[in-house]
């Protein structure tokens, strides 16, 4: 009994399912054409593709546009490469000429002291003969002390 049961219930569900498919194929409602019904969908999709296209255009527009930009900016930061190259160059110029000047005017220091003391030694040189300077008669003494020695090795 209890298969029977079964059976009757299967047998009643697969009838349902089946009406249930078949009643709705056979619906006495006419149905409207697939262009009358997609039309306004049709429509807005074809809106929906030129503005694509045309957000596409712009993009690749854009895209140009920025290619160029990082062109120019590549361009310019090699060009800030090289100028902070250079100035550093000049920098390191400039830097090792005031070390020369700076040399150059303790060595001219140098110089003029040397020069200076050269001068005061000539002075006290100078002072120094002036006070050994003898008379005329010790000269004409030391030449006749000259004279008769030279000829008593005669």
């Amino acid at each position: 009994m209890r298969k029977l049961k079964r059976s009757v219930l299967m047998l009643a569900l697969l009838v349902g399912i089946l009406n249930g498919h078949g009643a709705f194929g056979q619906s006495t409602q006419l149905s409207k054409s697939s262009a009358e019904s997609s039309q306004g969908s049709d429509t807005r999709a074809i809106r929906a593709c030129n503005a694509a296209v045309v957000e596409l255009n712009a993009s690749r527009r854009l895209i140009g546009l920025l290619e160029q930009e990082n062109a120019l900016l590549k361009n310019r930061l090699e060009t800030e490469k090289d100028s902070t190259a250079r100035l550093t160059e000049l920098n390191e110029a400039r830097r090792a000429e005031g070390d020369a000047l700076r040399n150059l005017v303790a060595a001219k220091n140098e110089t003029l002291i040397a020069k200076d003391t050269v001068i005061a030694n000539q002075e006290k040189l100078i002072e120094s003969l002036k006070v050994k300077k003898s008379s005329p008669w010790k000269r004409l003494g030391d030449v006749l002390i000259g004279v008769a020695a030279g000829a008593v090795l005669k």
